[in-house]
């Protein structure tokens, strides 16, 4: 089961875009009912974040499945 990182909207705005050392890698964080934003918990060791890790890795976690997972919002989402 995927883990995920949950992020407010502001949390999400602040690490959405392109890495600053690898630009065909990018932030895109999901928003989901509730106004929480997902990201992937994959991107902790990814080399091409590493200037958010410090940022994301202090963010709750969420494991994807569980009955509390959030839905997807009316305009989709992921």
């Amino acid at each position: 089961m995927e883990t995920f990182i949950v992020l407010t909207a502001g949390q999400a705005d602040h690490v959405r875009g392109p890495s600053i050392s690898t630009p065909a890698a990018a932030l895109n964080p999901i928003e989901r009912q509730g106004g929480v934003f997902l990201l992937g918990s994959d991107v902790l060791v990814d080399p091409a974040h590493e200037t958010h890790r410090d940022f994301l890795r202090v963010l709750p976690l969420l494991e994807g499945g569980v009955p509390s997972f959030p839905g997807t919002t009316a305009g989709g989402g992921a």
